[in-house]
């Protein structure tokens, strides 16, 4: 099989956790699996949107919060755990070196916690907003956020990839063809969306222009603060594009 599509299965076990048996991939394998990101973001949004429909008897605001639930569930809150430790690091530390030692920390302090519950609950409203236009949203903002932290990680230098200890040190070796890759796969979801007249044109270049204003002042501000990503920013910076995804949704 192709490299580049056993790479398929182990992009999501690294975001999900589905279980597909297998947990051990060479070194090559896991730095393409960048590249499958927006479509695991993809197939768990149409797995929310099942759910959704399934429980269409309930309130919004329950159907919100079961369909959030579940994509936690799902991904293990890989990303919020990101933004969690992002914001402890980021909130509590003054250099370098104390950013990067708070990341590594496994404890979840004010700035963490404050984070997860605004962030949760925006996503839970914002849904409850769209109400029947919630199922676009939800495909829509899991997909396309996937994308963001490919494009960026190719963009900007990775801060921890001389430490062996780094979850995401492997793909952190995305570079200009995982980048490519990811505009492709958003460019074909946004197009697709457009395309069936859920998606607006207008409503596309909004979305698209808030992502890169959103990924550019996140982007600036790490590379100030430790001069790069590391795998919990770059979850940050998913939850960040999800929530901004359904914003202009909801706005449009």
């Amino acid at each position: 099989m192709p490299i580049w599509l056993v790479a398929l299965p182990a992009s999501i076990t690294f975001l999900t956790r589905i279980p597909l048996g297998r947990t051990v991939y060479p070194d090559s394998v896991w730095r393409l699996i960048t590249i499958w990101f927006p479509l695991v973001g993809l197939l768990l949004g149409f797995v929310l949107v099942f759910f959704w429909v399934l429980i269409e008897d309930l309130s919004l605001w329950s159907r919100a919060i079961i369909v959030v639930a579940i994509g936690i569930l799902l991904t293990g809150g890989f990303h919020e755990d990101g933004l969690a430790d992002s914001a402890d690091a980021l909130g509590g530390a003054y250099n370098r070196t104390d950013v990067l030692k708070i990341l590594k920390d496994s404890r979840i302090g004010t700035f963490g916690s404050l984070a997860l519950i605004c962030v949760v609950l925006l996503k839970i409203s914002l849904i409850v907003d769209l109400a029947d236009h919630a199922p676009v949203g939800i495909i829509l903002s899991h997909s396309l956020s996937r994308c963001i932290p490919v494009i960026q990680l190719g963009i900007q230098p990775y801060a921890r990839r001389d430490l062996m200890e780094s979850k995401s040190r492997d793909i952190a070796h995305s570079g200009i063809f995982q980048v490519i890759v990811s505009l492709l796969w958003y460019l074909i979801i946004l197009s697709f969306g457009v395309f069936l007249g859920k998606v607006g044109l207008f409503e596309a270049v909004i979305i698209t222009l808030a992502l890169i204003i959103t990924a550019s002042i996140f982007g600036v501000y790490i590379q100030r603060r430790v001069g790069g990503h590391t795998g919990d920013f770059l979850g940050a910076i998913q939850q960040l594009s999800e929530v901004t995804i359904l914003t202009i949704i909801c706005l449009f």
